[in-house]
């Protein structure tokens, strides 16, 4: 009969040589830059790792705990620091909210071990951001392990260590964390398909701790291979690039043997257990969009990022890359700059600015300023009177048949047509034979584009003529109605 396990939540990255510092391990000053310590009084305790919006960290919930048994639902982030390590040096960013998971309760299996810190400014530029894993066929697959920490190696355990580092290495997941169930290794059930468990392998069968107390036989990735340990709590598994798991706690066996040591301190021979973030997807999204709520500055960074808001007057910068930018609601601002950017202001007078490359704008619901820059951009206003400029290059203008306005004064505005250059995109199988084309003053002389035989107005073309706009008409090819 399988004895209970030892339970520690203090995970860290221990690796599989005898030398705690071999440099194989820790991570240069310009990789998983996106993977943070924080901590309190300026110290390291816990790992985390930035999301897409740039401004928040997902982690887990037992690094706010009182003591072990006790957790703290509503932890002072005011007196937490979140570190970013990047080539140009140690960034630190102010905590503004922190978002425990409700159902945590610190009990022995470590439910519900998740939480969401919202960063007080958008985090460095050159900070990377990641997805989550939404996929459910994480067992099997090897992931990524990053966090700081004390370190340690397999055969020796843990060693003292003053100073956190960031190590890296790969391991595997073995099974799901209620296979610990069936043993009764915690006198509090593991929540199915919340966790996602393996083990430290150091080649050998005798510590292969799922092959011996489960039948699941895996040797593990040799050099590859790291266990984790304290410091690393809430750090990321990744699974192609992605955030898969959250590191939560470590086992050790009882069966004689398994674990070198013979204690619970990260050697080979132990379990280790991840909350699996595909499972907490719903908590994640409704921490974020409640963050957002209000008046929000969000940045990108030199990669590919998607920010969106929520309620407030956002302003919302892509900055480098190929950006999605969604406004939300209320009045917002949302600048792609650099790259090829899909920006989309929803409800609310929003601002829209491609700046350079080839960009999609969509303006939502209301009146909306859109302003395409360089590049041959895509520029469409959907409801309410909208502005559009497409600036320098070859734009296209969408004029939505399902967003026609029966007042000619509250057609949405193209401000700068070039004949020859720019074109027109009709929606709904119109062509330029099903439009009247009417010379019209709105705040200056222009063009009235019209279904023909109907108070469809579609929109008014600013210091055209009918002659400059004959030839200029397309079909949409995005899709808009």
């Amino acid at each position: 009969m399988t004895e209970p396990l030892a339970l520690t939540r203090q995970p860290r990255i221990s690796i599989p040589t005898d030398n705690p510092d071999d440099p194989n391990y820790v991570v240069p000053a310009n990789q998983w830059t996106g993977v943070v310590g924080y901590g309190t009084q300026g110290d390291i305790s816990c790992t985390g790792s930035l999301y897409l919006t740039g401004r928040h960290i997902i982690t887990a919930a037992h690094c706010f705990d009182i003591n072990d048994t006790t957790p703290n639902p509503n932890p002072n982030p005011t007196e937490y620091t979140v570190f970013f390590d990047l080539r140009e040096g140690r960034v630190p960013v102010a905590v503004s909210r922190i978002f425990i998971h409700p159902n945590w309760t610190a009990d022995d299996a470590s439910n519900n071990d998740i939480a969401v810190l919202e960063l007080a400014s958008s985090a460095p530029e050159t900070a990377e951001r990641y997805d989550v894993y939404v996929g459910t066929d994480e067992v099997g697959q090897v992931i990524q392990r990053v966090g700081y920490g004390t370190k340690g190696t397999g055969n020796g355990g843990e060693v003292a260590d003053d100073n956190p580092t960031k190590r890296t290495g790969q391991n595997r997941y073995d099974a799901l964390g209620e296979i610990f169930n069936n043993a009764g290794q915690f006198n509090t059930p593991v929540l199915p398909g919340t966790q996602l468990a393996y083990d430290f392998d150091s080649g050998n069968a005798n510590n292969d701790a799922f092959g011996r107390e489960f039948g699941i036989n895996d040797l593990g990735l040799g050099a590859n291979e790291v266990g984790a340990s304290g410091g690393d709590s809430g750090g990321p598994s990744f699974i192609n690039g992605q955030i898969a798991g959250v590191a939560s706690y470590g086992v050790s066996p009882t069966t004689p043997g398994i674990d070198v040591t013979e204690a619970n301190d990260t050697s080979f021979g132990e379990f280790f257990a991840d909350t699996r973030v595909s499972a907490y997807l719903s908590f994640i999204g409704g921490a974020i969009a409640e963050s957002n709520r209000g008046d929000n500055l969000m940045t990108g960074w030199t990669g590919t990022d998607t920010l969106a808001g929520n309620a407030g007057n956002d302003t919302i910068e892509g900055r480098g890359s190929d950006d999605i930018l969604l406004g939300g609601r209320d009045n917002d601002v949302l600048r792609g700059e650099v790259g090829n950017d899909s920006i989309a202001g929803n409800r609310g007078n929003d601002v829209l600015e491609g700046s350079d490359n080839d960009d999609i704008l969509f303006g939502g619901q209301d009146s909306d300023t859109i302003s395409g820059g360089a590049g041959n951009d895509v520029l469409a206003g959907d409801f309410g009177q909208d502005f559009l400029t497409g600036g320098d290059g070859s734009d296209t203008f969408t004029l939505r048949r399902g967003a026609a306005a029966t007042d000619a004064t509250q057609v949405d505005v193209v401000s700068d047509f070039a004949a020859g250059v720019d074109r027109i995109a009709l929606t709904q199988g119109l062509t330029e034979a099903n439009l009247t084309l009417e010379l019209f003053d709105l705040n200056g002389s222009g063009v009235l584009v019209r279904v023909a035989g109907t108070s469809e107005f579609l929109g008014f073309v600013r210091n055209a003529t009918v002659e400059s706009l004959q030839g200029s008409f397309v079909a949409d090819t995005l899709g808009l109605n």
